[in-house]
């Protein structure tokens, strides 16, 4: 079985062994003519699906998380489903924040992606074009240009998290993972999460 995550630049597939990252050009030319189990947050791409890979099955149409979150999108329902209980922090083009309860969706909330943090804060000096240190101290006020930047984008989540669901297990995913893994020792980085939730709709739905 093949599933894909179809996000905002790339394709991520799986099929049992380590996680492939492909441009779209390289996913459609190399997995076109498969069967595969897909999800899309890209409404630029998914034209090409339908017409290029006419075969790939499309999991937006099989959704069964109990949420009354509306226009909660298909890659954090996915993501929510493969943790079923806890917190879940997706770091990708953009950073989500989910609090699942055994199955049911609490709600949550959107930052930007680091990628943006940092193109918003080059924007506006040369001087802020600094990079985020996972291991900046948010504990006291920040002496330093890239201290300030990495605590304004690092201590909001970690204060969030902590009011909002102090108890909760919590699960990192996404190509970001590894810089906020360092703001919860305890927590779970799983790549494979969203792949997970995939699998869960697909045995559920029978699709």
């Amino acid at each position: 079985m093949i599933l894909c995550d179809v996000g905002n630049s790339r394709m991520h597939f799986f099929d049992g062994g380590k996680p492939l990252h492909l441009t779209f050009d390289e996913g459609l030319g190399r997995y076109g003519d498969e069967v595969v189990y897909f999800i899309c947050v890209n409404g630029k791409i998914a034209p090409r699906i339908s017409k290029e890979a006419p075969g790939w099955i499309d999991l937006s149409e099989y959704r069964m998380l109990h949420s009354d979150y509306r226009g909660l999108g298909i890659d954090r329902e996915a993501a929510c489903l493969g943790a079923w209980d806890g917190v879940v922090i997706d770091a990708g083009s953009a950073i989500t924040v989910d609090v699942m309860e055994r199955g049911l969706h609490k709600g949550g909330w959107i930052w930007p992606g680091i990628s943006s943090f940092k193109e918003a804060y080059a924007g506006i000096s040369p001087k802020l074009a600094v990079g985020i240190d996972p291991g900046v101290d948010i504990t006291s006020l920040p002496k330093d240009t890239e201290s300030a930047v990495s605590f304004a984008v690092l201590a909001p989540v970690k204060r969030l998290v902590e009011y909002f669901a102090p108890q909760f297990d919590i699960t990192i995913t996404g190509g970001d993972a590894h810089i906020f893994a360092p703001l919860f020792p305890e927590a779970k980085v799983d790549e494979l999460l969203v792949f997970k939730g995939m699998e869960k709709m697909i045995k559920e739905k029978r699709c």
